[in-house]
């Protein structure tokens, strides 16, 4: 080049020193350079061992000067690069380190393995910190910061017993008699090297260090995805990468036996649950090494190495560390299962969304999905299927296929369903399997049209009153609030109907009331969990229940004698207490008759005798206090129907029935019946989903749902 290159870079020694050591390699070249202050040497207190530093710390004021026209390029040590690079930024040339190692500079010259415990160790690393763990556990790691020659002055004014510093920065400040020693760990992979960064599509100042830059002279790394195992599903971009490459690692799910007419190197690098021939971290390592000597390497892998095979950590890693990777898709071996079970992931019916989900995980994920394809989960299973069942309401029967080496000669497929899985029924199953849950997998042995999915929106019962066909997606979300309870019990407040509205009244004592009315199983364990003596004294009094739940409530409760009315809903509590009005009013005579007499007896002690032997009697006579704990939701039907026929009604609102926060939402047009066990169910479901669906068949539970469901049709 015949004008200038306008260089920027650090104002430290080192990176002076660097900047003069890549110029003596091009003495063609004149220059000018700047120097300034990057974010990370203005602000020395960000630990860089933590995470909280940016990732351009080092590099953000240079990348600047070069957006801005005052420099072309920029010089950094190459490690200090952020991942990824800005998108208007490229290195333009790579130089190699001439010592990639790392050296312990202490006080004395002490080495590692002579620092008592406790010592004081400076790094600005996590790498070098997770290396000193590993030697030295006892020592104490702490964040250095500074250039270096202040973090070798920080040692010798006595604030650190040592520090880690990179030899290739000591050795360029003529500083490597404070080395102590030459430490055995790994090292960054770009320790030492050096970099040069310009503006994108710089060609002219690309070709100006290109002579020795070695960045065009590595190799290339290609992530080929080998498809499900069958050597015929290749594709032909894969088929060719593996036949040009120089050396090729290779995991489990590779049918070796087709590489062995390659001319490359092959290298297993295989990785199995209980058993890894190599970790990622050294798998990483080599591709690196590989791609550095030049090599074109292939890292070929089972179905698609961007699904559940480490890809992006790969990609990452190479990347980060200036190798160019391409990636070239397999077939996943979802895409295989379905075309080998002549089953759709998706159908227009039951299933417009399908999640690959990995189940070698300690907790696996259910997505909201309605297919789902578990890859390695084959010790996961019953997981899997207990929370699909227990906490996401899947229908027992949800048909599953698991499919053993899909694609190859010895493929095996096992038919079940969820309800089985839960139970334990499948297992030692051989591996690596391949599980496939969803309404599509029973189109192995039905017609679409045969699998009619039902849709429950009331809460979530328990598992053994389930119905195994049913999808369970609740719409009401009950709550228990102690505000409610305590407000109206502890404070002893309660509405009473004076024949025209509600207003707050009088103390009592829970135990005054004679009838307790339950509408629900909710009320029942609202009203247990802060007033057990209604349920200890219940010989005093009447339960009146609706419903068969309501009722079992109250049995586990300890009531024996539960009343429950003969129309399950409101109305038939209403048609009981005008039953027990007809009863109070029969005895209306023989009150008024032991009434009379007390008022004749003028012997007070006789007056006693008397109202003794007939107290069972006017108490309940007289007691017609009800307690009424309900949803947020009831009506007022009850309490203003009992208020008019001569009862006094305690109101207590005690549990929330709402819409919960985060409700499942599906797809209506996949089930061919709703149950809606409530009227809130029905107006939540239309709050969530805007209406009703057309051509969908409604089951309500009771004559008021079913009313309600009529009123919202017919609007």
């Amino acid at each position: 080049m015949n004008k200038k290159i306008r260089v920027i870079a650090r104002g430290s020694r080192l990176s002076r020193l660097q900047v003069e050591e890549v110029f003596k390699n091009f003495p063609e070249l004149a220059y000018e350079i700047k120097y300034l202050e990057s974010y990370g040497d203005k602000n020395q207190q960000i630990s860089l061992l933590n995470g909280e530093a940016p990732a351009d710390i080092f590099t953000r004021e240079l990348d600047d000067a070069i957006r801005q026209g005052d420099a072309d390029i920029a010089i950094h040590s190459a490690k200090d690069l952020p991942y990824p690079l800005p998108e208007d930024i490229e290195v333009i040339a790579l130089f190699p380190a001439f010592d990639t190692t790392d050296s312990l500079v202490s006080r004395d010259h002490k080495k590692l393995a002579e620092l008592p415990a406790g010592s004081i160790i400076g790094t600005s690393s996590p790498l070098r910190k997770k290396g000193l763990n590993e030697l030295r556990p006892d020592l104490t790691i702490k964040g250095i910061r500074g250039c270096i020659e202040e973090r070798v002055q920080q040692v010798k004014d006595g604030k650190y017993d040592a520090a880690i510093i990179a030899t290739c920065a000591l050795k360029r400040l003529g500083m490597e008699d404070e080395i102590a020693e030459v430490l055995p760990f790994p090292t960054h992979p770009l320790q030492g090297f050096l970099a040069i960064t310009a503006l994108k599509e710089s060609q002219a100042l690309q070709q100006a260090f290109a002579s020795k830059s070695i960045l065009d002279k590595q190799g290339t790394v290609s992530l080929v995805g080998f498809g499900p195992g069958d050597p015929d599903l290749l594709t032909i971009k894969a088929a060719k990468a593996i036949d040009a490459a120089d050396i090729i690692f290779y995991d489990d799910l590779i049918d070796d036996s087709y590489l062995a007419d390659k001319k490359a190197e092959k290298i297993y690098v295989g990785k199995r649950a209980g058993y890894h021939h190599k970790e990622q971290a050294e798998i990483n390592r080599l591709l690196l090494e590989a791609a550095r000597e030049g090599k074109n390497v292939v890292r070929l892998k089972g179905g698609d190495p961007m699904i559940f095979a480490h890809g992006s950590e790969e990609i990452e890693y190479l990347e980060s560390n200036l190798i160019k990777v391409n990636v070239i898709p397999g077939i996943t071996t979802a895409s295989a299962l379905a075309a080998s079970q002549k089953i759709s992931l998706t159908h227009r019916d039951f299933s417009s969304s399908v999640a690959l989900v990995s189940g070698h995980t300690p907790q696996p994920v259910t997505p909201d999905a309605e297919t789902l394809v578990y890859y390695m989960g084959a010790k996961q299973l019953q997981t899997i299927a207990t929370q699909l069942i227990d906490k996401e309401g899947w229908a027992f029967n949800t048909p599953v296929l698991l499919t053993y080496n899909v694609s190859r000669p010895d493929e095996q497929t096992f038919e079940t369903t969820l309800w089985n899985l839960r139970n334990g029924e499948m297992q030692n199953l051989p591996t690596p399997l391949i599980a496939l849950i969803g309404n599509v997998a029973g189109l192995k042995h039905h017609q679409a049209s045969d699998i009619k999915p039902t849709l429950y929106t009331g809460t979530l019962p328990a598992i053994e009153k389930r119905k195994a066909d049913y999808t369970y997606t609740p719409l009401i979300e009950i709550s228990y609030h102690p505000s409610y309870f305590t407000k109206i019990l502890e404070d002893h407040y309660f509405e009473r109907y004076d024949g025209k509205s509600f207003t707050k009244y009088c103390e009592w004592d829970e135990s005054q009331a004679l009838y307790y009315i339950f509408t629900s199983q909710y009320g029942v364990h609202a009203t247990l969990d802060y007033y057990d003596l209604i349920f200890k004294e219940q010989e005093e009094h009447v339960f009146i229940s609706i419903g068969d739940t309501t009722t079992e409530a109250l049995h586990k409760a300890g009531v024996k004698n539960v009343i429950q009315v003969e129309q399950d809903n409101r109305y038939g509590v209403i048609e009981w207490f005008k039953k027990e009005k007809e009863r109070l009013d029969a005895e209306k005579p023989r009150y008024e008759q032991i009434m009379k007499k007390l008022d004749e007896l003028n012997d007070p002690d006789e007056q006693d005798a008397y109202y003794y032997k007939e107290e069972d009697f006017l108490q309940r006579y007289e007691n017609r206090l009800v307690f009424y704990p309900h949803s947020s939701l009831s009506p007022e039907d009850i309490p203003l129907a009992l208020q008019e026929l001569g009862f006094n009604v305690l109101s207590a609102v005690v549990y929330n029935n709402e819409l919960p926060k985060n409700p499942r939402r599906v797809n209506l047009n996949h089930f061919k019946r709703i149950v809606f066990t409530s009227p809130s169910t029905i107006d939540n479901f239309i709050k969530l989903y805007g209406k009703l669906p057309e051509n969908t068949e409604f089951i309500t539970r009771g004559p008021i749902t079913q009313a309600h469901l009529e009123e919202v049709l017919n609007k």
